[in-house]
């Protein structure tokens, strides 16, 4: 009676056989070659749950631990920064016409709104004398936090933010009123802004994705490259015809 080879010495000559037929190219070899699948157990999904609780429970407190060092800050305790967060979100929300002012706090837009505006109040402190900072020097301001409103926009926004006659008709800003602007023309994420009206988008002053594309055209990007005026020429026809066209449908 014959004996049966055992299963192990039958795959080591397939195997051998491969590697004969497919040469010395051992990337090839373990393209063919069979992978052992791993199992996964319920236990093995118990201890990587447990894991990944662990794991997202440390980032939460590192975050947490950086929001309260970040509102230490800009006031004496997280509280009173949140709700002078929510008050601000409040103030933009009803210039905007916005009436759903119903405020959910997320750690990140809160974040982002005190990065913001920690820059701002160091770019105000650079140009600011004893008294403020002059109404002339409100778009270089502006332009030192990287945005570049038009003079109109700039001039609409100082009527909604300064409501008192006394300061709407000063020559000196203060630091409040100015950030509390650049926060009314371009508002936090918190705010949830879709239809920015008060910035828009222009041929001079283009905004793509709520980015302007100014600054680059100020900096001189690389990216920017000389544009056929053939072809700029007849986008500019192309969209006066279909403003046109708008218009005489519209009346």
């Amino acid at each position: 009676m014959d004996i049966p080879a055992p299963t192990s010495i039958s795959k080591t000559s397939k195997l051998d056989s491969k590697v004969k037929r497919i040469g010395p190219h051992i990337e090839i070899f373990q393209v063919f070659r069979e992978r052992t699948k791993s199992i996964i157990t319920k236990k093995m999904i118990k201890m990587l749950t447990v894991m990944q609780a662990y794991v997202r429970g440390w980032l939460e407190r590192r975050r947490y631990q950086r929001l309260l060092t970040k509102a230490m800050y800009h006031g004496p305790s997280l509280r009173a920064v949140i709700n002078m967060y929510h008050r601000l979100i409040y103030r933009i929300k009803h210039r905007l016409g916005l009436w759903r002012t119903r405020q959910i706090t997320d750690f990140a837009e809160l974040e982002e709104w005190m990065d913001r505006k920690k820059f701002y109040e160091t770019m105000f402190a650079k140009r600011e004398d004893w008294q403020g900072l002059e109404r002339s020097e409100l778009l270089k301001f502006f332009s030192d936090c990287g945005h570049y409103p038009t003079m109109q926009q700039t001039e609409q926004v100082w009527d909604l933010v300064h409501t008192d006659d006394r300061e709407k008709y000063s020559e000196i800003v203060k630091k409040s009123n100015a950030i509390e602007m650049l926060f009314t023309l371009y508002p936090p994420q918190g705010a949830h802004v879709k239809d920015n009206r008060r910035v828009k988008s222009t041929w001079l002053r283009p905004t793509i994705d709520g980015e302007e594309g100014y600054k680059y055209i100020v900096s001189g990007h690389p990216i920017l490259k000389r544009a056929d005026i053939r072809i700029v020429g007849k986008l500019v026809c192309a969209s006066m015809r279909e403003r046109k066209m708008r218009q005489l449908y519209s009346s």
